[in-house]
């Protein structure tokens, strides 16, 4: 090993991990100018299928920061991921395969429909489909280009010491040349093999639930599919990288008990894949075979001193729901901005404390949630009434159901009202727009929450504090923008008011002059007349019944597009009460 022994390198932040975590994290501290370095042990990114859902809340995320288009230029046609499908078997010529049991909309649905219509309401962004295996290295590529030669894969960390007033860090390169670098924070988003024992976490909750033996092949399927669905016959999964009909590659999961010799058997995975889709003679080349543990565990904390993590390092859930890579999406971009004002002078080290207060819950909720949807997956067995390793009553059961008589029609209606249920899974707003934040970087103005979902399915949008800003499309000139425009990919406030707001347009511009980064909007109200005066018009007349406050009242918007603060009608001194409410966020004076 070949030591440096020369002063260590500084960086106002450091990042352990290089998947999309801690990709994400590298590009959102670039367009904040914060000077970084990420280290990551592998030379390549991920190699597996998963985590192929990406839902509308980071995809609005990922539009905000300039990355969206990238990733719908290589993902699915949304006609090609807005069905699921559950049948018997893709192959086959027996009496009861490629028998459909029933289908389910999903994920924004077909254009034209009503989900498709609310999923276009409430986001200015549609979930997509692309596996890890494409999306990182999109990631990497753009945060390559956005912090050159401090994306440094083939880094493995081997030691971090955390002194109170900095954090020390040794890394090894692929050549074994060991460097010594020094920060003022370090996330972790390593998947939970450094940072999290080094600060002591522990990961809680159901461990070990089952053995998951995941395949990535390529084969030509399109003799048994039809190209507008997403295939679930043993969790059959699209990888692309062409979509439809023709699509050449896919995954397929397996589950085994955790006493399942056959666990890893890899020579029987071939004709257990044939024999699964019921295609004998199927032509398929195994791309990749990855054994790994379902569990549903969550970090007994989030950060320690200056060390925090995100990601898996502190949550991790079955696959359900999509909301493993989905929530380390939102983790970052939590702690990006507050990092970024931080480093910068303009807040109080306090503000990184509210990233655990915030994130912590969300993290419970979101594996809660995924645990629940794969227990809710076992209503499917039991409504088309397999049992294994009984033969004939399985056989008996399957010409019951499949039977061309009134009874049969029953029989299949009721296992679609039953698949039904799996709407939680597949279309679940509530759960992917409408977490908030009660305890953090807010400032309660007592009102309470509106009332959830209790199924996820149904996102109620508000500007209470702590809760996402909701989305409606502005006209600006010939041009159409979102309010999560607004703020931009700055680390900067926007303070939203109406034509009846100009003091607090006045009290924005004082701030301006202090080198905090806040804008003023005014968006009128249904003033025809007034409208016109105005850079922003609410064309579509919606923002006026979302807004919550009254004519002179003003919405303070965070960098990651929560709502901080408002005052729900005029004040008597805005100024006055702008700056107290700044104060109170970043705790310190301005």
């Amino acid at each position: 090993m070949v030591a440096d022994i020369s002063e260590p390198t500084h960086f106002p932040v450091i990042i352990i991990g290089g998947g999309a975590c801690g990709l994400t994290l590298s590009s959102f501290l670039s367009d904040y100018g914060v000077s970084h370095v990420l280290f990551e042990r592998h030379e390549a990114t991920s190699y597996l299928p998963k985590a192929h859902y990406i839902n509308q809340r980071t995809m609005e995320i990922y539009r905000q920061h300039g990355l969206s288009e990238a990733i719908y230029k290589e993902a699915s046609p949304q006609q090609n991921m807005c069905q699921m499908l559950w049948q018997s078997s893709l192959g086959g010529d027996g009496p009861f395969d490629q028998k459909k049991f029933g289908s389910l909309q999903c994920f924004g649905g077909y254009e034209g429909t009503a989900m498709h219509e609310t999923y276009k309401t409430q986001s200015p962004t549609l979930p997509c489909n692309l596996p890890l295996i494409r999306t990182e290295p999109i990631l990497r590529r753009v945060a390559e280009e956005r912090n050159p030669r401090n994306i440094r894969f083939g880094h493995t960390v081997t030691e971090i010491q955390d002194d109170g007033r900095q954090v020390l860090v040794t890394v090894v390169d692929s050549s074994n040349v060991t460097s010594h670098y020094r920060a003022d924070y370090l996330v972790g988003a390593d998947g939970g093999k450094t940072v999290g024992p080094h600060i002591g976490a522990v990961m809680e909750g159901r461990k070990r639930l089952q053995d998951k033996v995941s395949v990535h092949f390529k084969a030509d399927l399109s003799k048994y599919w039809d190209g507008g669905t997403i295939t679930h016959s043993g969790a059959l999964v699209v990888t692309g990288p062409t979509w439809g009909k023709h699509s050449e590659e896919w995954s397929i999961h397996f589950g085994h008990r955790m006493d399942d010799p056959e666990r890893f058997n890899e020579e029987n995975l071939v004709p257990r894949l044939r024999g699964l889709l019921k295609i004998p003679d199927l032509e398929l080349e195994i791309l990749n075979i990855s054994h790994w543990i379902q569990e549903r565990v969550l970090s007994s904390k989030y950060q320690e001193g200056r060390l925090f993590l995100a990601g898996d390092a502190a949550h991790r859930h079955p696959p359900t729901t999509g909301l493993g890579m989905n929530t380390a999406v939102t983790d970052a971009h939590n702690i990006a901005w507050k990092l970024a004002l931080v480093c910068s002078g303009h807040s109080s080290p306090k503000l990184l404390d509210t990233y655990s207060r915030e994130r912590r819950p969300v993290g419970q909720r979101n594996c809660d949630w995924a645990a629940f949807t794969t227990d809710n997956r076992r209503v499917l067995d039991a409504a088309i009434g397999m049992i294994p390793g009984q033969i004939e009553a399985n056989v008996a059961r399957f010409q019951r159901l499949f039977d061309d008589s009134e009874m049969g029609k029953t029989e299949r209606a009721q296992v679609q009202r039953i698949l039904q249920s799996q709407d939680i899974e597949f279309s679940a707003s509530e759960i992917e727009l409408g977490y908030r934040y009660e305890d953090g970087a807010t400032i309660s103005d007592g009102s309470p929450p509106p009332a959830s979902d209790p199924l996820g399915q149904r996102y109620i949008p508000t500007t209470r504090p702590g809760h996402r800003l909701p989305h409606v499309w502005l006209a600006k000139g010939d041009e159409a923008v979102s309010t999560h425009d607004l703020v931009g990919s700055l680390a900067r406030f926007v303070l939203i008011t109406d034509e009846h707001g100009d003091d607090w347009i006045s009290a924005v511009a004082k701030l301006r002059n202090s080198s905090l980064e806040i804008v003023g909007v005014q968006i009128p109200t249904d003033d025809d007349q007034a409208a016109t005066t105005f850079e922003y018009r609410d064309t579509e007349k919606k923002w006026n019944s979302l807004r919550g406050i009254e004519n002179g009242g003003a919405i303070l918007v965070r960098p990651d597009n929560f709502v901080a603060w408002r005052s729900r009608g005029a004040s008597v001194d805005q100024g006055r009460e702008l700056v107290a409410a700044l104060e109170t966020l970043l705790g310190k004076s301005l």
